[in-house]
């Protein structure tokens, strides 16, 4: 993916340029970037979190500083937002465990379960379609800025989901760019009213960047599922639907919208359509 140079202040258009701006979403930038007064006031409005990295790959909150002018950097672990050190409390004995064995993981910061229990299963499945959503963004290089907006926020979604689950947090709605969940399902089922293209089957005539997001949105799909078995519960009395995370759910099913919205902008501009996208009234 090529690099591009970040300007000494980071204005309003080259967050919306670069980041998309999910509302909710998380953003990384190197440690020194600013920001104008206007690209400060978007990333408020839109309680959009921003962690810090260096050159190690080291990564960073900021905390409250005496100086308002010389902001202070705290360094945390980059899958977390924290460093504090778990704890290994047993979830079958209920008792703490010196050497954490290899056939168990932390569910959370204090408990250890088998890995095959269903919740580290599921981050399991997290994992590997994050990872393969970067694979579809690296071969992004060609298509234009907004198209690559929405799959950076995908992106940013997918880990949200998982830092949901870890920490039992509640999950926002999806946002692409400016467009929330509601745009999404209705682009995503009448897109040739709102995307001027039809429903796509899988066809090898669409090429290789369409097959790949179709493989990501079915592994979104999966996930869904996976969700569903995780968290449904099977005598349906613990909440008023049976579900304790629905939260998690009904992302991932506007994820997968989401997804099949990408494949078709892709399409669409591989054969010289101009992407022109709008909200819908409702």
């Amino acid at each position: 993916m090529s690099t591009r140079s970040i300007p000494n202040f980071i204005t309003e258009d080259y967050l919306k340029q670069y980041f998309g701006m999910r509302q909710n979403g998380e953003i990384q930038l190197e440690i020194g970037t600013r920001f104008t007064p206007a690209a400060q006031q978007m990333l408020t409005e839109k309680k959009i979190t921003v962690r810090w990295h260096d050159d190690k790959g080291q990564v960073f909150v900021e905390t409250e500083s005496v100086d308002p002018v010389t902001p202070k950097f705290e360094r945390v672990h980059p899958l977390k937002s924290n460093n504090v050190r778990p704890e290994n409390s047993c979830m079958l004995c209920h008792s703490s465990v010196d050497e954490k064995p290899s056939l168990m993981t932390h569910l959370d910061d204090r408990v250890l379960v088998p890995k095959t229990h269903p919740r580290i299963l599921l981050r399991g499945k997290l994992d590997s379609c994050i990872s393969y959503c970067v694979v579809v963004q690296c071969a992004m290089n060609k298509q234009p800025e907004i198209v690559k907006c929405f799959m950076a926020d995908i992106r940013s979604y997918l880990g949200q989901i998982l830092q949901s689950e870890v920490t039992s947090q509640p999950l926002p709605e999806l946002n692409l760019g400016e467009f929330d969940s509601t745009v999404i399902h209705q682009w995503s089922h009448n897109p040739l009213m709102h995307l001027g293209h039809d429903h796509m089957l899988p066809d090898a005539n669409y090429g290789t960047l369409v097959a790949e997001l179709n493989y990501l949105r079915a592994q979104i799909r999966e996930l869904e599922l996976t969700a569903i078995t995780t968290f449904l519960d099977p005598s349906m009395q613990l909440t008023s639907n049976g579900v304790n995370r629905e939260d998690i759910i009904a992302g991932l099913n506007r994820l997968s919208s989401a997804v099949y919205v990408v494949m078709i902008l892709v399409w669409q501009y591989q054969n010289g359509h101009e992407i022109v996208l709008k909200g819908i009234s409702k």
